[in-house]
């Protein structure tokens, strides 16, 4: 009797481990929990009264929860030695798409439906993203609860998006949930969520959110209703893939490719007319990033220099003073007036006036102070600020208050975050250019040294190493600046060869490095460094 109580507890508990398992859905799942309870305690209860009638009480209790306990114990070992599910689908290219469905919340949709919406906007967002881009559809394999966005708790969402992020490796995924319009229509609101790596000065654009609702009057199983779906999704979808990708040139030097990238996405530019508050980008955050771009064409000699810097103040100027992104835009913008002050005057004595800079110093203070800032846009503004009274000192407008020695401090001693590094870079290389000033080289080349290790871009660290050169040869000490020269124009190689420097660059460079070596070399002879 044992023994058929036993096996009896088996069986149940495998029905229902199974049913667990197989994940067929809330509802499913609680109709198959309570039909197999149910089942399970009217068999035992129907056993107990049949075959244990006669046994005493405390027998039949003992009866009923060794049962209970092997029902319980095999639903547990069952399910924890269940075989796992087969591995996601991994993607491998840095901006690679994954596709996670449509989701209902009310509007009646069959779930099949959305799924077969979901396969077909994978395929033709494939075809409309760059080369190389992959785009593969989760809807089937994973489950996200993207409905939570909704409402301000998703938790959930964001717990089961890092796992997914981490099993896929998706740099962007997109989706959309199903919504009731009026007059039986659908809303079928577009969500994405965007890895913080792929927008690293755009954190508006990392995480989880959603777009304007595009609505539907048709059912979505009928092909004009859901191409009409489908070509709207396509293009806010490869808007934002776009402007990563114009993100990641513009980082990566290949700024002529990035300004033209980001021309595309503004409003009557090209095929994606993203208007400022419609679609994944924003108009405002195109114009920001495009400016920035287009400062660093000239930077890196690709662009005659005025014209280019004015066309930058132009974007940076046409962000509206009640943009979410307002105070980078005042940032931008004096940091614009300035590069263009100090391309025309070289900082130098008599050349520079107060007026080519009027207002810049009030604005880097108060930005540098606002609480309503972000502590990356404070450090920023504080090193700004350095180089502007760098540039004053030099041109004779100021005298050195102590105020570029106590913001670089500052930034100095900021704790780890997003873009703090390059920041501490920037202010030990003023650092060590305000020593190599005051005559103390020694302590100019220690500094640009801790400046370089914590600076990665070719360009940057091309400049750099060329300064620790001059410096080095200014001293005799012919063994270091020869390894810095060559190290500098490695550097350059390095940025030619990845579309962040020019030919004339690198030519530049060497003729300058030359000049500094055959100086030394007649200035110091085989003397020792001083």
């Amino acid at each position: 009797m044992v023994a058929a109580g036993i096996s009896l507890a088996l069986a149940a508990s495998l029905t229902l481990a199974n049913a667990l398992g197989a994940k067929p859905g809330r509802a499913a799942t609680l109709i198959g929990v309570l039909v197999g309870l149910t089942g399970f305690l009217g068999s035992v209860t129907q056993l107990l009264r049949d075959k244990l009638a006669e046994v005493p009480r405390w027998q039949r209790a003992m009866y009923a929860v060794v049962i209970g306990c092997v029902f319980a114990g095999g639903v547990v070992v069952l399910l924890r030695f269940q075989a796992p599910p087969p591995p996601l689908h991994r993607l491998t290219g840095p901006q690679d798409v994954a596709v996670v469905g449509f989701k209902d919340r009310g509007s009646g949709q069959d779930q099949q439906l959305l799924d077969d919406v979901s396969s077909t906007f994978a395929q033709a967002l494939s075809k409309a993203l760059p080369k190389g881009t992959v785009v593969h559809d989760y809807a089937t394999q994973y489950d996200l609860p993207l409905t939570e966005l909704l409402h301000g708790d998703h938790r959930r969402l964001d717990s089961r998006t890092r796992k997914f992020v981490g099993q896929s490796n998706a740099a962007i995924l997109v989706g959309g949930i199903v919504t009731p319009g009026s007059g039986g229509q659908i809303n079928v609101r577009p969500v994405v969520y965007v890895r913080a790596d792929q927008v690293p000065d755009a954190p508006e654009l990392a995480g989880w959110y959603t777009s304007a609702p595009v609505p539907a009057d048709q059912s979505l199983g009928l092909a004009h209703s859901r191409g009409a779906l489908v070509a709207e999704l396509v293009r806010q979808a490869s808007g934002l893939a776009q402007f990563t990708s114009a993100l990641d040139a513009w980082h990566s030097g290949r700024t002529t490719e990035a300004v033209a990238g980001f021309a595309r996405l503004l409003p009557g530019k090209g095929t994606s007319d993203l208007d400022s508050g419609t679609g994944f980008v924003t108009s405002d955050l195109v114009h920001l990033f495009r400016g920035h771009a287009l400062e660093q064409t000239t930077i890196n000699g690709q662009a005659a220099s005025r014209s280019v810097l004015e066309a930058a103040g132009a974007d940076y100027r046409a962000i509206p003073a009640n943009s979410p992104i307002r105070l980078r835009a005042q940032l931008s913008l004096a940091g614009n007036i300035y590069l263009r002050a100090v391309t025309a005057t070289d900082c130098a004595p008599g050349a520079l006036r107060d007026s080519d800079i009027a207002g810049v110093t009030s604005t880097l203070r108060r930005l540098m102070s606002d609480a309503n800032f972000t502590t990356l846009g404070r450090l920023k503004a504080a090193v700004n600020l350095a180089q502007v009274e760098y540039c004053r000192i030099n041109a004779g407008l100021t005298s050195d208050d102590g105020t570029i020695d106590a913001v670089v401090r500052r930034v100095r001693a900021a704790g780890p975050g997003e873009g703090v590094r390059e920041l501490k870079a920037l202010a030990a290389s003023i650092a060590a250019q305000r020593e190599a000033d005051r005559g103390r080289l020694e302590a100019a080349i220690s500094g640009i040294r801790q400046a370089l290790a914590l600076e990665s871009h070719f360009v940057v660290r091309a400049q750099w190493l060329g300064w620790l050169a001059a410096w080095a040869f200014a001293r005799c000490d012919l063994v270091t600046g020869d390894q810095a020269a060559r190290d500098s124009l490695d550097q350059l190689r390095n940025a030619f060869r990845t579309g962040a420097a020019s030919r004339q660059d690198y030519e530049a460079d060497r003729k300058y490095l030359d000049q500094q070596r055959n100086q030394a070399r007649a200035q110091c002879g085989s003397g020792s460094p001083r």
